[in-house]
């Protein structure tokens, strides 16, 4: 490329006698100003697309004092083409660059391209960009809390709303994940199709070990594929399947819970009920690898219950059962005592919210008296009473190997004579009782949801009603009795020293209760008419109560047999048959 040079050749300006005056120098100085201002403002940038150089003074020929260099401006001939000035433009920015030196978009190998990305999932051992591939497929959001912890041993996801295809996605990247080992995927509503894909996953995967998948409604056709896969997986030790179904279809598929490794299963809140609890008599009969079950909120009710105590009885690895709120009432309580003198290897038993009345109680520390494996019982807000609380701390009195340290009873009052012998085995034993308080006994209202014949003994009308029938008493003579001053009323401090004179075995809130009763005005001083119609008021209530129990009778709810026996007789008859050998103790 041919180029032409032009050179400009600027004169120093000088007045014409060789002197100039200050108005001349000073427009000399201002014009001198302008052109360097007009030469700066045109001289173009080194990244324009003409090249600018100063020609430097030959140090051989100096020239006068004054005088501007001379500038030489190389500019591209007229004939070139604006594309060869492009060129020139490029090269001057980049430097010269052969064709051979980079790729243009026409010749990538679009197969090698696509086989890229394949190659980078194929080659994903994170799982991140797996996990991404899967979202976009099934069209759902990525959980950017996934693919942060994707690399961690735990990853909680608790009510995330991942649903059916969230869980169908997370399922994919976890099939060679092998890092994660505990699971939590509580909440997220998965449904039958997620819980599919997650059983799919385990079938692969074998460093996942603790599984939480509560609360998600898999229905029956989730849990059986669950349940299919867990008989070849090897790895899984902790599964917890709360509240995954609310019907009893389900429970068959529990039976084939023939896993050796798994230790350790939670099953709240799934309606097993009878049908179901038969599936787990069989189940626990021949497992002995499981160590913790939770079977709590299931509704089990008495049959359910006496079918899980004979599992449980069967039993040789158990190591904890949480059976609250399943209904057991007083036969499955005895069914729960044989298994507890049966069984040695339950070291935790939660029986709490199971109806458990004063009879009961007693034949669950029937078993107390011989069980030496037994280390912690939950038996809180049952109607046990004062007396059926003292029982079962007189059977680990009286079982001079038990390993009993923690009893719970919330909601449970209890005696002078129980905190006394608390004492004595907090002396001897470590032992930790916890109750509601002492010198209560449960109101009216507690004692009417325990077992008919515990109620109408416990009420106080009903003790002040023998007395005066043991006595030989009219109500007329009670009432002189009572009436110390003979104002023909009786006050509130009258009526309570009666009452301890007689011996009418009555605690102070029952005879509160008692006076609240029968004064009708609530003036503090009961009337013969008030006592009559107290009188008439019990025999009502009575007579409907006694109307209630034949119904529960005939609906097959309560027992036939009427309780003749104290729990204390009921324990003393047992630790009699213990020595004598035999082996049937219950009385029932």
């Amino acid at each position: 490329m041919e180029e032409t040079t032009t050179i400009l050749d600027i004169q120093p300006t000088a007045s014409s006698n060789g002197a100039a005056s200050p108005r001349e120098t000073l427009e000399t100085i201002e014009e001198a100003e302008e052109s360097e201002t007009a030469l700066k403002k045109k001289t173009p940038s080194l990244k324009g697309s003409a090249r600018f150089a100063r020609t430097k003074p030959n140090s051989e020929n100096d020239e006068e004092p004054g005088e501007m260099a001379k500038i030489l401006i190389t500019q591209p001939n007229s004939d070139m083409s604006m594309d060869d000035s492009l060129d020139d433009e490029f090269q001057f920015m980049f430097g010269n660059t052969a064709d051979d030196e980079y790729d243009t978009d026409l010749e990538v190998d679009i197969d090698q391209w696509l086989m890229e990305d394949r190659n980078q999932i194929y080659n994903d051992f994170t799982g991140e960009k797996t996990y991404l591939a899967a979202c976009e497929h099934t069209g759902v959001t990525p959980v950017t809390y996934f693919i942060r912890h994707i690399e961690d041993t735990e990853v909680v996801m608790r009510f995330r709303g991942l649903g059916p295809l969230g869980a169908k996605a997370l399922s994919v990247p976890l099939k060679k994940n092998n890092t994660i080992e505990k699971l939590n995927l509580e909440g997220n509503w998965i449904e039958m199709e997620g819980c599919t894909s997650l059983a799919d996953t385990l079938s692969e995967n074998i460093y996942i070990s603790d599984l939480i998948l509560s609360e998600n409604r898999v229905g029956n056709q989730g849990v059986i594929a669950l349940c299919d896969i867990l008989i070849r997986n090897d790895y899984i030790s902790k599964l917890d399947l709360s509240g995954i179904t609310n019907n009893c279809k389900s429970y068959r598929s529990l039976q084939q819970l023939k896993n050796t490794v798994l230790k350790h299963l939670i099953l709240r809140h799934n309606y097993f009920e009878e049908k179901g609890a038969l599936h787990f008599k069989e189940a626990l009969s021949t497992n002995e690898s499981l160590e913790t079950l939770d079977l709590s909120w299931n509704r089990f009710r008495t049959k359910g219950a006496i079918y899980i105590a004979e599992g449980i009885q069967e039993n040789f690895g158990l190591r904890c059962l949480n059976f609250a709120m399943n209904g057991l009432g007083s036969e499955g309580a005895v069914a729960m005592g044989k298994a507890l003198k049966n069984n040695r290897t339950l070291l935790q038993l939660d029986l709490s919210f199971n109806r458990i009345p004063e009879s009961g109680a007693a034949n669950i520390g029937c078993g107390l008296q011989t069980n030496d494996t037994l280390q912690g019982l939950k038996i809180s807000s049952n109607p046990i009473g004062t007396e059926g609380a003292m029982v079962l701390l007189l059977a680990v009195e009286r079982n001079d190997s038990s390993a009993l340290n923690y009893l719970e009873m919330f909601n449970i009052r209890v005696t002078d004579e129980f905190e006394d012998l608390q004492s004595r085995l907090i002396s001897d034993r470590e032992l930790l009782v916890l109750h509601a308080g002492i010198n209560y006994e449960t109101t009216i209202e507690d004692l009417r949801r325990a077992e008919p014949d515990d109620w109408w003994i416990r009420d106080p009308m009903t003790k002040l009603r023998k007395y005066i029938k043991e006595s030989g008493y009219r109500l007329i003579d009670l009432f002189k009795d009572f009436d110390k001053d003979g104002n023909h009323l009786i006050s509130r401090e009258e009526f309570i020293i009666g009452v301890k004179q007689a011996g009418i075995v009555l605690s102070e809130d029952q005879i509160e209760e008692l006076i609240r009763k029968l004064d009708k005005d609530k003036n503090g001083q009961i009337d013969f008419a008030e006592l009559l119609e107290g009188e008439r008021e019990y025999k009502r209530m009575l007579r409907q109560w006694l109307d209630e129990k034949e119904r529960l009778k005939r609906q097959g709810r309560l027992s036939e047999s009427v309780k003749e026996e104290s729990a204390r007789d009921i324990l003393a008859k047992s630790a009699k048959s213990s020595l004598t050998g035999d082996g049937d103790d219950s009385p029932h």
